[in-house]
């Protein structure tokens, strides 16, 4: 989620997507020689809808992959490591060879496998896996081939469209042009089809969809159920499926040239600039209920027609068009019909210039949307822009004389992303559609004036809206929301896995005091993610001092987005020294941001934003690569009996991401620093919300040689079985424990608990935050051995620190005198 108080509007982060159809066929290639580790790796992929290509060795994998071009690749045994190595390499070389490449290591105590891997690789697993940690690590590389995949069919379309255009441009070149008027134009009727000649139509035709092309950057959008939006907003239309099939239109240009714009399907049109006449088609005027006879030539048999609201943003895209200003109309608006209803249609045209670059032509389409323009595929509820339409209406004034008020109640599922991450879209997917079902469940039915009317919508991601209209007053959100809450708590069956969600809400009402519909939902967005701040399954209702709060988060994040490119972050090391002798034992790196201002920003100023935006990765990646740069200086400059260590703090948004192992490990190999000298350090709650995930990426990690801690313990819900199986290194005791261990009882015994926990573990504590003397002797008294805090020093830049270091080896201590 993004920051409290920040509008999802105003707001762009990184996000676990949820696809709104079911996800295609991801076909893998998978190369492994040993029999029974190719049985379970295959099986396990079947079992996710993969069609799997098996090969024993390097060479017959690399030829099938020239000759399917797989876009997700799980390396085994297959081929010696060289060789492997070699075809990473070779598929890497190719254009477009950006398949996600997971190699399986096996597990040893030395991590050599780890070390050693090659360049390319996306992913690791490590083998033996447990059937659960498989399921996750595959799903983790699964999302990551998706995401390029995804990037490479754009590619592909791009030139597919491109090819067409090719293609049709040859077609016009090749058929005669036609000389003298067709019959119905010696009859004085006008022209009988939207194009003059074959030849004329094709070349219109390439050279509107290339210009559009040209501009756009992208090819147009498959076609499918269009989604509604505001009044007065712009969306994209799909292109005619003519623009980019082969077969309609060049086969009937090869037939029967005369007839191409009859064969071409849609319900097209032509407008000749020249003459000032349109031929509407017949389908055009069937899929509005009009006889041929009823529409003429005229401009105006169109627009005279258009809903009076939609007619100004119509006007002014065919302007933008013929005035050179845009390559493509894309509009959405309402005709009338034959029997005065409105028809919900989308239209898309391109201009056909002369030499000048005037435009002499515009050829179009227009698409009937109505029956699927209010529905949210995935869902079945409305969509977003039939919700906003509804509230517009709600919105209206004088509507009578019900002076009750209307809500926007704004819904979130708390850690919905984990479910895509660990479960996979089709599983997310399926969970949508389960919180629609129960969102209908528990909402009024809506009949008679002065009973509660409330309407649901799928609003995008994980989010859903619901719309009440006819509230006495605040109560009756609350009531609902409440409900809700209630409603979407009991587990879910998702394909045979229980989830469990809660629901963040945020409540916007309206008593006259709002005049847009966009305006009111973004207030319950907003109160949303203030509900979000308070913790999970928490509903908000909207104050005016959130609105302000949101500007400012928003204008943190466009800061921290050039900080990053600014390259603004600094990183400072705090002492972990051994509580007995004042000696340093390692450090913790803690960043800092350099505001342009001149001010030093400590975490907490920006962290929440950072995390929410998926501006952290960058930062993480940063704070470990300046670290690892460090630890190369320090175990150079001092010769120590035990290294330097520098703990380093992981987000959970770092955490989650399938390729953490392989950054972390060359990251490593880059600075020549050996794993053990770094510490990465995991919140508790982190570790978990995903434990089965946790125990797999924690495991892989220490195949490296890295250390590991748990920090903030204490503050979560740790299972002692759990933390059995973790391979972790270090506890951390929270610093809200250590601050008030000397004044009360209850901190004081968690925290005995934590280190009697420990030592019984073999697991070395360390106490934070510790800023008096008399909390260092309490912690001595219960045998914690390590502790940090500003009775010792505070976090110091890299010059200060080294001299830390120094004065250590001459013998000094940080004990105060």
């Amino acid at each position: 989620m993004a920051a409290p108080g920040l509008p999802r509007g105003m707001y762009a982060k990184e996000r676990g997507s949820v696809s709104e159809i079911s996800p295609p066929e991801l076909p893998v290639l998978l190369l492994e020689d040993a029999l029974r580790l190719r049985g379970i790796l295959a099986v396990a992929l079947r079992a996710k809808g993969h069609p799997v290509t098996v090969c024993e060795d390097a060479e017959t994998a690399w030829e099938a992959y020239e000759a399917a071009r797989q876009p997700m690749l799980l390396l085994g045994g297959g081929a010696p490591p060289p060789a492997r190595a070699d075809l990473i390499r070779r598929i890497r070389a190719l254009p477009g060879g950006d398949a996600c490449v997971v190699v399986v290591v096996a597990r040893d105590r030395t991590g050599r496998g780890l070390r050693e891997l090659p360049e390319g690789v996306d992913d690791v697993l490590l083998w033996p896996l447990k059937p659960d940690a498989l399921e996750l690590r595959l799903a983790a590389a699964e999302r990551l081939a998706r995401e390029r995949a995804g990037r490479a069919t754009v590619d592909a379309e791009r030139q597919r469209l491109a090819e067409r255009v090719a293609s049709l441009e040859a077609v016009a070149a090749a058929s005669p042009a036609r000389s003298g008027p067709t019959a119905g134009e010696r009859a004085g009727r006008g022209p009988t089809a939207p194009a003059a000649s074959s030849q004329g139509w094709l070349r219109r035709l390439a050279s509107g969809v290339a210009r559009a092309f040209d501009n756009r950057g992208e090819p147009a959008a498959a076609p499918g159920p269009p989604m509604a939006e505001a009044p007065g907003t712009r969306e994209a239309a799909p292109l005619p499926e003519a623009l980019g099939a082969r077969t309609p239109v060049e086969a009937a240009a090869l037939e029967r040239a005369d007839d191409v714009p009859a064969a071409a399907p849609g319900a097209w049109w032509e407008w000749d600039l020249k003459s000032g006449e349109i031929s509407f088609a017949p389908e055009w005027k069937d899929q509005l209920g009009y006889r041929p006879k009823d529409i003429g030539v005229s401009p105006d048999e169109w627009f005279r027609r258009v809903h009076p609201d939609d007619l100004p943003n119509l006007k002014a895209a065919v302007g933008a068009l013929l005035d050179g200003r845009s390559a493509v109309v894309e509009d959405r608006h309402r005709i009338q019909r034959s029997d005065k209803s409105w028809a919900h249609t989308v239209c898309r045209a391109v201009a056909v210039r002369d030499a000048g670059g005037a435009a002499v032509r515009v050829t179009g389409t227009h698409t009937d949307v109505t029956e699927t323009r209010g529905l949210d595929p995935l869902t079945g509820l409305l969509s977003r822009g039939s919700l906003m339409e509804r509230i517009a209406l709600a919105l209206r004034p004088g509507r009578g004389g019900d002076r009750r008020a209307s809500a926007v109640l704004f819904l979130d599922l708390d850690r919905f992303k984990n479910i895509n991450y660990s479960l996979g879209h089709r599983v997310g997917d399926q969970m949508l559609r389960l919180v629609a079902e129960r969102l209908r469940r528990c909402l009024p039915a809506g009949e008679g004036a002065k009973t509660v009317r409330a309407t649901a919508a799928h609003v995008g991601g994980d989010e859903f809206a619901v719309f009440l209209e006819g509230i006495a007053d605040v109560n009756d959100a609350v009531r609902a929301a409440k409900r809700i809450q209630d409603e979407l708590l009991a587990p879910f069956n998702v394909e045979g896995n229980e989830v469990f969600t809660s629901t963040s809400i945020g409540i916007a009402v309206g008593d006259g005091d709002y005049d847009r519909p966009e305006d009111l939902l973004r207030d319950a967005d907003t109160a949303m993610f203030r509900a979000k701040a308070l913790g999970k399954g928490s509903y908000v209702v909207f104050d005016s001092g959130m609105h302000a709060r949101a500007v400012s988060l928003l204008k943190l994040e466009n800061d921290l987005r050039r900080a990053i490119q600014r390259e603004e972050f600094r990183v400072h090391y705090q002492p972990i020294v051994e509580l007995d002798t004042g000696r340093i034992s390692g450090f913790e790196a803690l960043v800092r941001w350099q505001h342009p201002d001149g001010e030093l920003l400590l975490p907490g100023a920006f962290l929440a934003v950072a995390e929410e935006t998926g501006l952290i990765i960058s930062i993480d990646r940063s704070v470990l690569r300046e670290v690892c740069k460090q630890l190369r200086i320090w175990n150079a400059q001092f010769r120590r009996s035990t290294p330097v260590t520098v703990a380093v703090n992981v987000s959970g948004v770092q955490f989650m991401r399938p390729d953490m192992i392989v950054e972390v490990d060359r990251t490593l190999r880059n600075y020549g620093v050996y794993g053990r000298s770094l510490k990465l350090e995991i919140t508790e709650s982190v570790i978990m919300e995903h434990a089965r995930y946790a125990a797999d990426m924690l495991a892989q990690l220490k195949a490296l040689d890295v250390k590991l801690s748990i920090d903030d313990f204490g503050t979560g819900y740790s299972s002692l079985s759990y933390l059995r199986r973790f391979e972790i290194d270090t506890l951390k005791v929270d610093s809200s424990f250590v601050a008030r261990m000397d004044s009360d009882e209850d901190s004081w015994e968690i925290i005995r608990t934590i280190v009697t926990l420990g030592n019984n573990l073999g697991k070395n504590v360390v106490a934070e935050g510790i800023e008096r003397g008399r909390q260092r002797e309490l912690l001595l008294a219960l045998r914690c051995k390590y502790g940090q805090g500003f009775f010792f020093s505070r976090a110091v830049d890299a010059e200060a620190a080294t001299a830390l270091l120094a004065a250590d080896a001459r013998g000094e201590t940080l004990l105060k005198g």
